[in-house]
């Protein structure tokens, strides 16, 4: 099972009221402004959550107002995230951990032409689960924090209540407390979002040569993919050889990658594409930008180390159809790995896909929220035996929409 089995979101930017299950793999599919880029900004927002804590991640969205849903059949002014699955070390498929956290904001009244006051408050609850043994609930509420049994049948011994501030959160703070408070377990739900990857190819910046420290890791755009295939080349030769013959599949003139070591306060590296038939290198600064998205892309899914989430936009963007053939099985084999969420608005990418691997997203024209469905495995075989359409095409017909 993944790492996450189920989301619910409420009121968070065109996401009124969202219930989704997960797979190892799910491909986000809808038109541009569906909804698409605001589900994987849910785990993007949990993740800056659990790096700076509520109030600093609600910021670097803008504000309050600019996160809420802002549909006119809005019923309450709480944001509320649930997320269910397998996130600390001893949960499992019958005992999954939950995380909820609901958040609002309250405004107080002031003299005319004074800034308004506002304060951010919210509720938070962490279930870690246990398939035998003790299990444990955290609530948060205002400035205190509770932990108890979740069965209660079971003698435990728990700590007293903890004085932590109105708006902090357990995923921000409990993780660095005792075990107690269930720290291990509190950090290993946190990781889950501070760790997601949200792969955006910066085609500019992967164009220029990379510092070598820190190369690793690939950047979340990308920018040090000259380093990190360097360091591929020397700590992970096959799979170097594996993203090479990649390559090759979309670009048959194209045999290696070459790198030259550049001077300088910084040592850094640049990339060359040793071509057949050409004589010297083409420098990665000079190849086409579905190229080096491509290169960056298959460096990303064969990461030895990944995040246990990873999130993709747009992921066909500049890509000749041929190319995703391979850049399909490529995800499919990552997903084993990480589970990966992303997002496409390509028929061409949903006709190589399984109907099991598909999430439509559309929006509701009568109020603007997004909503996502998952088909039906069963319809989309029969539809595709009496139309002789692809995935693609029965989702460009919006005859999988709800």
């Amino acid at each position: 099972m993944p790492n996450l089995a189920k989301i619910s979101v409420e009121n968070f930017l065109s996401l009124a009221k969202l219930d989704l299950t997960l797979a190892a793999l799910n491909v986000l599919v809808g038109p541009n402004g569906s909804g698409k880029t605001n589900i994987l900004k849910v785990f993007q927002f949990l993740g800056d959550v659990a790096r700076i804590d509520l109030i600093p991640a609600i910021d670097r969205m803008g504000n309050f107002e600019e996160i809420i849903f802002r549909g006119s059949n809005r019923k309450s002014r709480t944001i509320r995230l649930h997320f269910e699955g397998m996130m600390s070390p001893h949960a499992s498929r019958r005992a999954l951990d939950e995380y909820t956290l609901a958040f609002w904001q309250r405004q107080f009244p002031v003299p005319r032409d004074s800034t308004p006051r506002r304060l951010v408050q919210r509720n938070e609850t962490i279930l870690i689960k246990r398939t035998a043994g003790r299990g444990r609930r955290i609530t948060l509420r205002g400035g205190s924090a509770r932990v108890a049994p979740i069965d209660p049948v079971r003698s435990q011994s728990v700590p007293g209540p903890l004085s932590v501030q109105n708006a902090s959160t357990g995923l921000a703070t409990l993780r660095r407390l005792g075990e107690e408070y269930e720290a291990a377990g509190v950090d290993a739900i946190a990781k889950v979002f501070e760790n997601l990857r949200l792969f955006e190819v910066d085609v500019e910046r992967i164009r220029r040569p990379s510092r070598l420290a820190g190369s690793t890791v690939l950047r979340s755009d990308g920018a040090n993919l000259a380093a990190y295939l360097q360091y591929l080349s020397q700590e992970h030769r096959m799979i170097l050889d594996q993203i090479e013959n990649d390559v090759n599949y979309i670009l048959p003139s194209f045999k290696a990658f070459k790198f030259t070591r550049l001077g300088g306060s910084d040592e850094a590296v640049r990339v060359d594409l040793i071509e057949d038939k050409l004589d010297g290198v083409t420098p990665l600064a000079r190849a086409s930008y579905g190229t080096i998205r491509a290169i960056a892309l298959f460096a990303m899914l064969s990461d030895p180390k990944p995040p246990q989430l990873t999130c993709l936009e747009e992921v066909d963007h500049g890509l000749h159809p041929h190319a995703l053939d391979r850049l399909v099985d490529r995800i499919r084999e990552a997903s084993a790995r990480t589970q990966i969420i992303l997002a496409t608005h390509s028929p061409a990418l949903v006709n190589r896909l399984h109907p099991s691997e598909l999430v439509v997203v559309e929006r509701e024209a009568s109020d603007g929220s997004t909503r996502a469905i998952r088909p039906d495995t069963q319809l989309v075989s029969q539809l595709q035996d009496e139309t002789g359409y692809g995935l693609g095409e029965l989702w460009f017909s919006g005859t999988l929409g709800g």
